[in-house]
């Protein structure tokens, strides 16, 4: 059964699911589910489509009950809807890319993703409103990272190579076989007290992409039945390599007797 929501802000609003949206998740949790899982598929503009929330509430529940099984392909259907929200990041040229908005779009996804994830471990009250009205709570997450972009931007083009879209070599060569939780680093007291305070400056996917890395998450796996990062995040394995190198040069840096924490 999915639960009504009644959610309070700091100002007093009373925030609730629209009744349509809550009656449609009762008649849709009757289904069985790889009927809901093909209802879900069906896509937005067509009749007979299921509401983003309504995918979303049942990802966040067949998720915390670790139903990979139901949660995975209803996943899959969630980021395509999100993806579809995301700043256009082509120019009007339909050829070039606007930087801005690509870091826009990459921070938005990656940060509803992170929440995703994190409620693995933690209920994210957050996600709440996404699930009373996932468009206006995108949009806002949009401006957010709108304003922070310039300063975004700058760091990235410090780590990759504009024309090859890969890391710069020379901060392949600062990784190098770089691990920010080897046993022998972590023997160093100072090392092991800045390391919290680093891993708080990455970006929420880049540190949820770590801690999985640290927790042996693999990040691919031709076994459908095991979690990996691909299916967790809905990015390719190189994609999250990338991220992965980009958080590890990050933490170096910051890590390095010279950083700042």
């Amino acid at each position: 059964m999915i639960r009504p929501l009644r959610k309070r802000s700091r100002e007093g609003i009373l925030y609730t699911r629209f009744p349509d949206i809550q009656t449609q998740l009762d008649t849709l949790d009757q289904l069985p589910s790889q009927e809901l899982i093909e209802r879900c598929r069906v896509p937005e503009k067509e009749a007979g489509a299921v509401p983003v929330e309504c995918v979303l509430a049942f990802v966040r529940r067949e998720w915390a009950a670790q139903n990979h099984a139901l949660c995975e392909p209803l996943l899959a259907v969630l980021l395509e809807r999100l993806r579809r929200r995301l700043p256009r990041v082509l120019n009007l040229d339909g050829k070039t890319a606007s930087l801005s908005r690509s870091d826009q779009a990459e921070q938005v996804h990656d940060t509803f993703v992170a929440m995703l994830i994190g409620e693995a471990n933690d209920y994210d009250e957050r996600l709440d409103y996404y699930e009373i009205s996932f468009s206006q709570s995108i949009a806002k997450l949009s401006l957010t990272a709108k304003r922070r972009s310039r300063r975004s931007i700058g760091r990235q083009e410090e780590l990759y190579d504009e024309d090859e879209g890969e890391l710069r070599a020379e901060v392949e060569l600062a990784i190098g076989v770089f691990d920010p939780f080897n046993p022998d680093l972590l023997q160093d007291e100072i090392y092991r007290s800045r390391l919290p305070a680093a891993m708080e400056k990455l970006k929420p996917l880049e540190k949820r992409i770590v801690e999985m890395w640290r927790n042996d998450v693999p990040i691919d796996s031709k076994d459908p039945s095991i979690t990996t990062m691909t299916r967790i995040t809905g990015r390719s394995e190189k994609g999250i390599r990338n991220i992965r190198d980009r958080a590890f040069a990050k933490l170096r840096g910051l890590l390095s007797p010279e950083g700042e924490v």
